[in-house]
């Protein structure tokens, strides 16, 4: 299953080298480095997803977290990825109006509306996750298991510093 898109002229792919910036400000500047990946990480995500799903980044993140729960609503995506509620907005209009997506209203609180997977979607959501997951499983092969583990665990508590930073 894809989400159907008009036909735009295909770039030739390119091979991603390391950013000419990786080493620009020398190795006290590892979150720059963070922010590199993370980039390349997104634009060839952004890539495959276009080409092997018909979805934007923005649109993979509403389906793969309404997908991931049962019910959910634009308010709960956004705090989760820390995106524009705007982004957010039109990622949902795209995916309702394709029929993967559907707003339900909260029982809880009539004035927030609640979105749930299609039958359509959950297949895309399904089909796609299954994708992602071997594409990061291809990213992290140069490590092995322990090494993961330990990045893993690196990142969470860089994560949790800037969290604590945060304001200072």
């Amino acid at each position: 299953m894809q989400l159907t898109r008009p036909a735009h002229p295909r770039k030739p792919r390119v091979t991603m080298a390391l950013p000419p910036t990786w080493t620009l400000f020398g190795d006290d500047h590892l979150p720059h480095r963070l922010q590199l990946l993370a980039r390349m990480i997104d634009r060839e995500s952004a890539r495959q997803l276009a080409e092997q799903s018909g979805l934007t980044l923005a649109e993979w993140r509403v389906l793969a977290y309404a997908g991931s729960s049962e019910r959910t609503s634009a308010a709960e995506i956004c705090a989760a990825f820390d995106v524009d509620r705007a982004e957010v907005s039109r990622a949902v209009a795209r995916l309702v109006e394709a029929g993967l997506l559907r707003r339900e209203p909260d029982e809880a609180n009539r004035k927030r509306m609640m979105l749930a997977l299609t039958d359509p979607g959950r297949v895309l959501y399904q089909e796609t996750r299954t994708r992602r997951v071997d594409y990061f499983r291809q990213i992290l092969a140069p490590l092995d298991p322990a090494e993961r583990e330990r990045f893993d665990e690196m990142l969470r508590r860089v994560a949790l510093k800037v969290d604590e930073l945060k304001g200072c």
